[in-house]
């Protein structure tokens, strides 16, 4: 099926870092649109046959509205378009994309658990994902989210996911620095070396988003704890 094309207006910029920024779409045509946790949006740009993906940071209950999470660093075509659109301006997407969703049916059976592990931007999709699944699915599976960032003041949303560690007895949270400072307390080094030293349960859902090497990196480390491919799922633009 064709995906639709959707236009939408910036309602709100939300600087989160000095790196990170947060958007805030609201719907203009259609007036409301559905999509699954996970998926993204793919942004279009005036006389310009280039397409740049974003995944989607807020939930399905959203139906009038997204957020998008991006990285200012790489100053790609992308990033200068968005943090040039003024408040109130349209953009184009093409939404909903992607099949990086949460496994159904018999898989779906099978993770008993869910791992999500990402870097840097990667955690725009498993905002959307845990929040939906806890928040609206009751969704009662042990729920681990790593997340490697490089340095202290780079974190964000921090505050929201140690809430739904408070919230949900099922949920936990771990983030890793790689260039932390010696007061930091908690994983430092890739995010792999903080999975490596945390039991990985056999019967889970593995979801990878973030740098192609962290994913290779996770995927590797996965394979020598024995975990099959098909409960590896990673978004094919990484």
């Amino acid at each position: 099926m064709p995906v639709p094309k959707i236009t939408a207006a910036l309602s709100d910029r939300r600087q989160l870092t000095e790196k990170f920024v947060q958007l805030f779409f609201e719907l203009k045509e259609p007036h409301t649109f559905q999509f699954q946790a996970g998926q993204y949006a793919s942004l279009g740009f005036p006389d310009n046959p280039l397409r740049r993906p974003y995944s989607i940071a807020s939930t399905p209950v959203e139906e009038h509205g997204f957020e998008l999470l991006i990285d200012t660093t790489p100053q790609g075509i992308g990033t200068k378009y968005l943090m040039n659109l003024p408040l109130g301006g349209e953009a184009t997407f093409l939404a909903p994309m992607g099949l990086f969703m949460l496994a159904k049916d018999e898989q779906a059976k099978k993770e008993k658990a869910l791992v999500f592990v990402a870097t840097g931007s990667g955690i725009a999709p498993f905002r959307s994902m845990v929040t939906w699944l806890l928040q609206t699915q009751n969704d009662q599976r042990e729920i681990w989210l790593y997340w490697g960032l490089r340095y202290e003041q780079d974190m964000f949303w921090e505050e929201d996911f140690q809430e739904l560690t408070r919230a949900f007895p099922n949920f936990h949270f771990h983030v890793t620095l790689s260039k932390a400072s010696e007061e930091w307390p908690l994983c430092k080094g890739h995010v792999t070396d903080c999975l490596s030293i945390h039991e990985l349960p056999a019967e889970a859902g593995y979801y990878l988003c973030g740098s192609k090497p962290m994913i290779e990196e996770t995927v590797a480390l996965l394979a020598t704890k024995g975990i099959p491919k098909e409960s590896v799922h990673h978004e094919k633009f990484y």
